[in-house]
Order: C-alpha cells, then structure tokens, then sequence
C-alpha cells in the first residue's frame, strides 16, 4: 500500500518542481521580451510614433505566443519527464531500504569485483577499509582455498547467470565464516554493470545443525543403541522404526516391522487389551503393562511393556513402547518354586516306610527325570565288574536285572571321581571319544555316585537323547546330589534291616538262603512272573560223596567245606539270583529271568566250579543237578522243588558209583 502511495503522489511531486522551473524560465523570458519591447519603443518613439507602437505590440505578441507555446507543448512533456524522474526516485528508495534494512550481508561490486557499495552487516563482517567501506576486492572478502572458486562463480554473473553457492567468507580478524552467497547481475542497456551479492551467515544454522546433531545422536543413543526393545509407532498405530534390541529379541527385521502394526508380535486373543491401550497412550496417558511378544519363530516371550504418548505442543503424534524382557524373572522364579517343590517331595521321599524300597527307587527316578527333563533314569548298583540294573525310569534300552560292563558305561567315571558327572551334549564334551559313547543313543547326561556306609554301593544316572533348552546349572547338580545322597540312606537302611532279618532268614553257616526265605522268594518271583511274562526256573543241588568228607574229616572239615560249596555257588550265578542251603549238602538255585538253554549254561558253571579241588581235602565233591521250570513242571514252590528234587535224584542215581551217598 505504501509504495502504491508513492508511486502515485511522486509525479505530481515531481510536476510541481518542473512546472515551476519552467514557469520562471518562461517568465524570464517573457519580460526579456518585453523589456526589449519597451526599449525600442522608447527609442524610435521620438523618430516614429507608429513604429513604436508595432514594436511594442510585437513584443508583447511574442510574450503571448511564447505563453501558448509553454502552455501547449512544454506543459506535457514535463509531466512525462517528472513521471519518469518519479520511478526512478522510488526504485532507487525502494533499493536502498532494501539494501540497507535486508539482514543479510549485501554488496555491491562492478565488473572487476571492486566493492562500490555495502551494508551495515557487510561493513561489520569485513571491516570499512579505508573508511569508506570500498576498499575491498571481491577475493579479499573469502579464504584463500576458496578464492579460485568465487571468482568462477563471479565470472559466470557477469555473463548474466544468477548463482548460488556455499563458501568461507574471511572476516575482520581472519575470522572464517561459513556464508551462502547469492551473486545477481546488475544489467543496464543490456549489459551487465555490476553484481549484487548477498550472502547469508550459516554459523547460527551450523550452531542448530549441531544441535540438532547432538539431539540426533542423544535420541539414537537413546532409542537405536538402547539394550532394551523398543518401538516408535504413529498415530495410526504402524511402526515407525524399531531398535535393534527389538529385532534381536523378535526375530523381525527392520523391514519387516516397519509399517506393520503392534497385531504382529502381539499374543493371540489380546485385541480388547491392545485397544484400550492405545486408547489409554493417545489420551496422553504414560503407562506400563504386562504382556507377551510372539516371536518369528513362533515362541512366546513374557514382556512387561511401557507405552509412552509421543506430543509435539498439545498434539499426541504417536507413541513409544518400550519393553523388558520377563524370561529370566520368569526362569528365577520357576527355579525358585522348582527348588521348594524339590525339598517337599525329597521329603516326603525321606518318610517313606523302608519296606517301600522299590516304590522309593521309581518315585526318585520319575520325580528326577520331570525336574531335570531327560528321558531315562537309572539306578546302577555294583556286582562284581558289572553295572547292574537296580532301577530304571523310562524307555531306555535296558531292563530290570540287566549286567553292563563298568568299562563300557560313562557312569563308570562317577566311581573315579566324588562329583557328579555333567555332560550337556557329548558330541561337544571330552568324552565324545570315549568308548563308552559309542551307539549311545543319548546326547546329555547327569549322574551322582551312590555310596552305602562309607562304600561306592553305584550310581544314579539320567539320560537324554534330546538337548536341554538350557545347560545343566549348579542346582541341578545340588539335586542329583542330594536324590543320590537319598538313595544311600534308603539302601544303607535296607541293608541293616535285611541283615537283621537274615537271622531268621539266613543259614548262619554258609550266609545263604535258608528254607523260609527260599519259599518266600519263589512266591514272588512266580507273582512277577504272572504279571510281567518271562520264565522262571530253579536249580536243586546236591553233594556227592559228603558223607565220606564228614567220615573222614570231621564235621568241621565238612562244614568248611560246605561254607565254600556256598561261596562257589553265589560266584557263578547273577548278582539277583537267589542261592539257598535248605539243609545238609542241599542247595536250591533260583533262575529269576530264564532265558533259553540259560538253566544248562548254568549247570555247566556250577560242575565246572565243583571240578576245582578244596584246599582241607584230597577227595572229590562232586554235585548232582535237577532242573525244574515254572508252568511246566510246577506251578507253585512246592511243585516246582519237588519236581527239581526228583530230577536230581534221577541224576545222582545215574552217577552214583556203589556205596556213595
């Protein structure tokens, strides 16, 4: 509005000042007109009235056209002359405040780059030379490296191009200031006069960059390198970035999360839950939650999630969920009640009554091997150079009763050592080579020693051939020690309280058997041989030619010799059979898990055992053997004695050279 103003008041202006020039050009010459007039009227009037007259009318004649001329023609083109005066007058105004007012540095140079005009930020930035402030060439304003540059630029305005360029503008006190410089022709009558240059300082922008810089890198420090998982979400509730702490914990990539909504990792069924939760952030409302995050590959990590609303002013952009991982609280915890429930039912394992050993050995063997999750238990007692198999948990591959040679069994190294045994996967331990890995199923393993008042009585051993989730820690180890530690004291109580039970049930000469408990045995054996399947069988035994050893040595000869029969006997049966003395040189062999042709190989040991000579005598003992086999020659112990007793009869018969009995 201003300048409209005073584009429209200036000609007028401008016509006044002309006007009245001319007016006082004409009035001058007007009244030289007439002056002349008068003058030569006065001097011819005394020689000729009429000639006065004509020259002073003609005088006045040339005033008055002289008027209409300066009316008519002179009048207008002074309007045009002001008008034009006028624009000029305003341009030049309007460049000036422009120039002077502009807050940027503004300079004015002619064609060889000399400063002919600055500004007051200009003046401030390179000084005012001599005082006059055009003292400057144009490459004394920047740096020397960059000299060669602006004077490119510089050339390229004066063939009439506009350029834009950033440089290094060197100020008062060699101070480098970094400038955006702008370089306009300045063009007149087609040809370019000069160039105006203005330059805008960065350094407040290079102060915001770093700001900016520092804020970038505080929110990246932040966010991106936070270790907790962290999202940025939008408004509309997809995913804007996310942390790497994130895409480890998930699974996802960057390019898989972005643009996606929370619907991806969230657990199914949660939508009530994600929705009043968004409700709850974009009302502006910080908060934190417990919830769960479906990873890729599928498995469902406990989280507690805080969502944080994301405002610029009064404005909620989106929001921020930032989560922790429960996994390890959640595992401490599990641990925790794992090891109150270990005690309570080692406990209750304690208190049971010690004619429950065998309910004992499994309820150890199956509580074990849910706590540690493997897949077989064993309990291994020691017989001789052999494994035997006391108890067993799950399907492994040997059964109740079995022998394993202690050089071929991993559990071997827990007679070697006080520790238990701890391989998390063999294939990666030490005894990967070891000869008791080869055809093992199992890839873990975890096993405590046995010992029984002070004597390595086995082992208790668990197995898998699946890898645990986690590695074996040191309460794992502390509860095979301690179900171990168990086992002892309930075998350390059951073998007192047999040894006081063999007073009754026990030949106090050979330690064997005695009649009441051979019965009591076959009562068993033949109940689990009904409801397991099998065979059983019995071995009856008697000496040939004793009573020529009493004759002759005495009977304490004789019963040395029968306390040795016995010790013969045990040695060549297994460690769960059962050898009795029922009387005189009468002995009863039980043959619990008979296989085929197992009843000959056994005869064949037992007369291969009598062959050796007895130390106290030169006579031979020999022995006669009845074999008798349950469901085929008797069905209860009676039957089956009886039978065997016949069969040795017939044998001894057989064998018998006269007068030997």
């Amino acid at each position: 509005m201003l300048g409209r103003m005073l584009l429209a008041e200036a000609p007028k202006r401008e016509e006044g000042r002309f006007f009245t020039f001319s007016a006082r050009a004409f009035g001058l010459a007007a009244f030289a007109a007439a002056l002349f007039s008068v003058v030569a009227a006065a001097v011819v009037w005394p020689l000729h009235h009429l000639a006065a007259i004509v020259i002073a009318v003609a005088g006045a004649t040339i005033v008055l056209v002289l008027g209409v001329i300066w009316r008519s023609m002179m009048l207008p083109t002074i309007r045009r002359f002001a008008a034009y005066a006028a624009e000029i007058e305003l341009e030049r105004e309007r460049f000036e405040r422009l120039f002077t007012k502009i807050p940027d540095i503004g300079i004015l140079w002619d064609i060889d780059g000399i400063l002919q005009q600055a500004n007051a930020p200009a003046r401030e930035l390179f000084g005012d030379g001599g005082g006059d402030g055009t003292a400057f060439r144009i490459i004394d304003c920047v740096t020397a490296e960059r000299r060669d540059e602006v004077q490119r630029y510089f050339a390229r305005a004066l063939k009439g191009d506009a350029v834009e360029f950033e440089t290094l503008a060197l100020g008062v006190h060699a101070q480098r200031i970094p400038v955006w410089a702008t370089f306009v022709p300045i063009i007149s009558g087609g040809a370019v006069v000069g160039v105006f240059g203005i330059a805008k300082d960065l350094r407040p922008l290079r102060i915001l960059e770093r700001e900016l810089l520092f804020e970038t890198e505080r929110f990246r420090s932040l966010f991106d390198i936070n270790y907790e998982p962290m999202l940025q979400l939008g408004a509309d509730r997809h995913i804007l970035r996310a942390n790497a702490a994130f895409e480890r914990i998930s699974g996802y990539g960057s390019d898989e999360l972005v643009g996606e909504t929370s619907a991806l990792f969230s657990a199914t069924g949660s939508e009530d839950i994600r929705e009043n939760a968004y409700r709850r952030v974009m009302a502006g409302e910080a908060f934190e939650a417990e919830s769960q995050l479906r990873c890729k590959d599928g498995h469902v990590l406990p989280v507690i999630a805080a969502l944080i609303p994301m405002a610029h002013g009064t404005e909620i952009e989106g929001y921020y969920i930032i989560m922790r991982d429960l996994s390890a609280q959640r595992a401490f915890e599990r641990r925790e009640e794992l090891t109150r429930e270990k005690l309570r039912e080692l406990y209750r394992l304690a208190t049971v009554p010690q004619d429950e050993l065998e309910p004992l050995l499994a309820r150890v063997l199956d509580f074990g091997r849910r706590i540690l999750e493997m897949e077989i238990g064993y309990v291994l007692g020691i017989d001789g150079d052999d494994f035997v198999i006391r108890a067993k948990g799950g399907s492994g591959r040997f059964a109740l009763g079995d022998r394993v040679p202690i050089v071929r069994a991993i559990s071997r190294q827990l007679l070697e050592n006080e520790t238990p045994l701890v391989i998390n996967d063999i294939r990666e331990s030490s005894f990967h080579e070891d000869v008791a890995a080869e055809g093992e199923p199992w890839r873990c393993f975890l096993g405590a020693p046995i010992t029984v008042e002070g004597i390595r009585f086995g082992a208790l051993a668990f197995s898998s051939k699946f890898l645990r989730e986690t590695p074996f820690d040191a309460n794992d180890v502390d509860f095979v020690k301690l179900m171990a530690a168990l086992l002892g004291s309930a075998f350390e109580r059951d073998r007192r309280a047999r040894t006081l039970g063999d007073l009754a049930l026990r030949d106090p000469l050979t330690g064997l058997a005695n009649r009441t408990l051979l019965a009591q045995r076959l009562e068993r054996e033949i109940v689990r041989t009904k409801r397991n399947g099998g065979e059983l069988g019995i071995l009856f035994l008697d000496l040939d030619g004793f009573k020529s050893v009493n004759d002759r040595f005495g009977h304490a000869v004789g019963d040395r010799i029968l306390a040795e029969v016995g010790h013969r006997l045990v040695g060549v049966v297994r460690g769960d059979e059962l050898v009795a003395r029922i009387g005189g040189d009468e002995f009863v062999v039980v043959l619990n898990d008979l296989r085929s042709d197992s009843l000959d190989r056994c005869t064949a040991r037992i007369e291969k055992a009598m062959r050796e000579p007895f130390a106290e005598i030169d006579l031979p003992v020999g022995i006669s053997v009845g074999p008798a086999i349950f469901g085929l020659d008797g069905n209860d112990p009676s039957s089956l004695l009886a039978a065997a007793d016949a069969k040795m009869y017939q044998a001894k018969q057989a064998r018998r050279p006269a007068g030997v009995r």
